[in-house]
């Protein structure tokens, strides 16, 4: 939580943009790699983005957790909404909630 992890936000700011920019850059390069169809570059573009966010994330002064549970019920709510037919048309949303939070046997 934010209050167990003591940030300084304005000596972490640099880097906090920097990460900011990394996010944007990795956007640009997906971009690139779906208009040249390289899958090498899509995926290490997302990789890009997820890795950033996560980092990101820390430096905010939040767990990495904090991230997942706030990803997994985001997921919920586009599933319950069916955003973008993600659910309906493709099962995607199904298949991630499963893998972020797998069944215990």
């Amino acid at each position: 939580m934010v209050d167990q992890v003591k940030v300084d936000i304005a000596k972490c700011s640099r880097v906090i943009e920097e990460l900011k920019g990394e996010i944007m850059k990795n956007l640009w390069l997906f971009q690139q790699g779906t208009l040249r169809a390289s899958e090498s570059e899509m995926i290490n573009s997302l990789g890009g983005i997820v890795g950033s966010c996560y980092v990101l994330t820390r430096r905010f002064g939040f767990e990495f957790s904090d991230l997942d549970r706030m990803l997994y019920n985001k997921m919920e709510e586009w599933q319950a909404g069916d955003k973008l037919n993600l659910e309906s048309e493709w099962g995607d949303l199904s298949l991630l909630l499963e893998y972020l939070l797998p069944n215990e046997k």
